[in-house]
């Protein structure tokens, strides 16, 4: 896809999003360009980000560093392990 048509599209998404309060903005654009553009495009994206981002929304260049840090999923506890063996008793 032309560079231009997705910096454009980006903007767009962006605009939409925009009046909502920042936090919410940024998710919401992060969630639309993972669920609704195909892998292919968010590689460009990603290209374009990394070529400086030129024409793209700050709001956009913002919600995208996030997503493509990666998820965030919390770190597990180490497991608890519980013995089933019983100290021995004095006496």
């Amino acid at each position: 896809m032309e560079k231009s048509v997705l910096i454009q599209m980006a903007n767009q998404i962006t605009a939409f999003w925009s009046p909502y309060p920042k936090g919410e903005a940024l998710e919401s654009i992060a969630k639309h360009i993972h669920n609704s553009w195909e892998p292919r495009m968010r590689d460009q994206m990603k290209a374009i980000i990394d070529d400086g981002g030129q024409g793209l929304s700050p709001l956009f260049l913002e919600a995208m560093a996030d997503y493509f840090k990666g998820p965030k999923t919390p770190q597990k506890a180490a497991p608890i392990i519980k013995s089933a063996a019983k100290a021995p008793s004095s006496g």
